[in-house]
C-alpha cells in the first residue's frame, strides 16, 4: 500500500490506520515483532519523524509494546473490566470483546465465616458460607484467580457444573438469583507461589486485587467476591 500525499488525512494518521486496521483483523498477531523506524520510513517512503509518531499514537491506544532495546511488538489484547456498580460477569465480558471464556474449579467447599464475613453477609453464629475458587481463561490462557462466597443456603451450587461456565447465569437461570449492586475496592498486591503456579506467572508478579461485596435484587442475599487479576491483561473502566 503506498500513502496518498494528496488527501488531507496527515501522512502519520493513514499509517497509523493501516497499522491498527492489520492488528484487529489478525495479520499483525499479538506478540508478533513490528518493523523497525528504518524498515517502515524505507517502505512506505516517509520520514522517521511519520513513522514514529503513528507508532507512538499506536503505543498509546494499547496496539504496541515498546521494548526498550528489544524493539516494538503487537500488543496482547486488553480485557476490559468495567468497575461501575453494576454487576457484569467474567464470562459476560469476554463475550462482549470476542474471547473464549474458560474456568476450572480450584475449591468447592463448606467453611466455617470470620466474624466480619458474618457480619458483611448477615449470617446466623452457626451457619457455614461456602467457598468456591476457580482459575478463569481467556482463550485458554489464566488471567484471574477468583475467590467467591456465599451463604450456606448455596450450597446447591455443589451439583452444578462450575468449570468452562457462568456461575452468575447459572444463578440467574436456574435458581432465580441476580446479584445487581455492588461496592468495590482495588489495591495491587503481588503473587505468592499459589498465585504464581495458578495463573502460570513468576512469584512476586504484580495482580490487581479487586474485593467486591454484592447483594441480590432484594437486598437479602449476599456474595462476596475476590478477583486476582493479572495486571497487565486487564483495561480497567470507571
Amino acid at each position: 500500500m503506498k500513502l496518498d500525499n494528496t488527501i488531507v488525512t496527515p501522512l502519520y494518521k493513514q499509517l497509523e490506520e493501516k497499522f491498527q486496521k492489520e492488528i484487529e483483523n489478525g495479520e499483525r498477531p499479538a506478540g508478533s515483532r513490528f518493523p523497525t523506524e528504518n524498515e517502515l520510513s524505507e517502505q512506505y517512503k516517509v520520514s522517521r519523524v511519520t513513522v514514529r509518531k503513528a507508532l507512538s499514537r499506536l503505543t498509546d491506544m494499547g496496539y504496541l509494546d515498546r521494548k526498550s532495546g528489544k524493539g516494538t511488538f503487537v500488543a496482547e489484547k486488553k480485557l476490559q473490566r468495567g468497575l461501575s456498580k453494576g454487576v457484569i460477569g467474567f464470562t459476560e465480558m469476554c463475550q462482549l470483546m470476542g474471547v473464549k471464556p474458560g474456568a476450572r474449579i480450584i475449591k468447592i467447599a463448606l467453611e466455617d465465616p470470620t466474624p466480619r464475613e458474618m457480619e458483611l453477609m448477615h449470617l446466623e453464629s452457626d451457619e457455614k458460607i461456602l467457598v468456591l475458587e476457580r482459575i478463569r481463561y481467556a482463550d485458554d490462557k489464566p488471567v484471574i484467580l477468583e475467590l467467591n462466597k456465599f451463604p450456606e443456603s448455596f450450597s446447591f451450587l455443589f451439583s452444578e457444573n462450575l468449570n468452562d461456565s457462568s456461575l452468575y447465569e447459572i444463578l440467574k437461570e436456574k435458581h432465580n438469583i441476580v446479584f445487581n449492586d455492588s461496592s468495590k475496592t482495588l489495591d495491587i498486591i503481588f503473587a505468592a507461589s499459589k498465585e504464581a503456579k495458578a495463573l502460570n506467572i513468576s512469584k512476586g508478579y504484580p495482580l490487581l486485587r479487586i474485593d467486591s461485596i454484592l447483594q441480590d435484587t432484594n437486598n437479602n442475599m449476599f456474595n462476596l467476591s475476590q478477583q486476582l487479576c493479572i495486571g497487565d491483561k486487564f483495561k480497567l473502566i470507571v
